[in-house]
């Protein structure tokens, strides 16, 4: 019986589920496609139909797959009863605008994502989010490495994997680079603060507050960092924050009360329906 790949809805990925292979942009590009028509959940119907290799174990077939689980690009649906794979309303925005994630904004979206607290994979989570406070803002590998092995109760082991590599590799996410290296030390970048991001950050928020079960109500930007990392991912302060936030506000997808400290905000419409329009102040 062929390999299935194994993943609990509103689960993180496992430490390991990357077999130590980076997310290739044309490799994800192929997984999309074949989400789109509703394949099967099988490693080796992955690999018969997109051409993704895999091996004697698994090769890249499953870790593609779980990778674009992660990045918020796919989900699964039992049909009689088999595990279908089917496009999130960011996937199909991704696979009809920018199927080769050739933009860094496109990048820095499925990375926010793979950075999640309620379905991003561990790892990343970990690094960009919980840790964001011990690491800062530069951090050597060892560090990195050590804070890994704490957290998630481990034995002291190589435990980083792709998860830098990735952000320097052409074929993976080197437009986004969400960090660089220098020597041993590893180099976080800023999200970009620009309006073409507008509507990515958007959708970004509203699937946090939707996960909460908060959209439409009042919330403050204390509680848009417990629902969706809104400072530790992006890597801004509060001044940057904030200028985000009325960025967002002027394009009336959210409204901002700048009264009360801190600021409160109200997200106007759904993720799903701001996915579509993910693109839509690209130039």
């Amino acid at each position: 019986m062929a390999e299935r790949i194994k993943k609990v809805k509103n689960c993180r990925l496992a430490r390991n589920f990357h077999r130590t292979f980076i997310p290739e942009k044309q490799y994800l590009s192929k997984l999309l496609k074949y989400a789109a028509g509703n394949g099967k959940y099988d490693m080796q119907a992955i690999a018969d139909e997109t051409g993704i290799p895999t091996g004697a174990s698994s090769g890249k077939a499953l870790p593609t797959a779980e990778y674009c689980l992660g990045m918020g690009l796919v989900k699964i649906d039992e049909i009689d009863k088999e595990n279908i794979l089917s496009l999130t309303t960011f996937g199909r925005t991704i696979l009809l605008e920018d199927k080769y994630f050739r933009e860094p904004l496109t990048q820095w979206m499925a990375h926010l994502n793979l950075c999640n607290k309620d379905f991003g994979a561990e790892i990343w989570y970990q690094t960009f989010w919980n840790g964001n406070s011990i690491l800062g803002e530069e951090f050597s590998k060892d560090k990195l490495n050590d804070w890994l092995c704490v957290i998630l109760k481990i034995a002291n082991q190589n435990i980083i994997g792709p998860t830098v590599r990735m952000y320097e590799d052409e074929t993976s996410f080197l437009a986004c680079g969400a960090v660089s290296t220098s020597g041993d030390t590893i180099i976080r970048k800023k999200a970009p603060i620009d309006l073409s991001y507008g509507m990515g950050y958007a959708a970004w928020i509203a699937a946090g507050v939707e996960r909460a079960g908060r959209l439409g109500a009042q919330i403050t930007v204390d509680e848009l960092e417990e629902y969706c990392g809104f400072r530790s991912l992006s890597g801004w302060n509060i001044a940057e924050s904030q200028q985000v936030l009325s960025m967002l506000e002027q394009k009336g997808v959210i409204s901002v009360d700048r009264h009360m400290r801190p600021w409160i905000v109200c997200v106007k419409y759904s993720s799903d329906s701001l996915w579509k329009r993910l693109y839509e102040d690209f130039i």
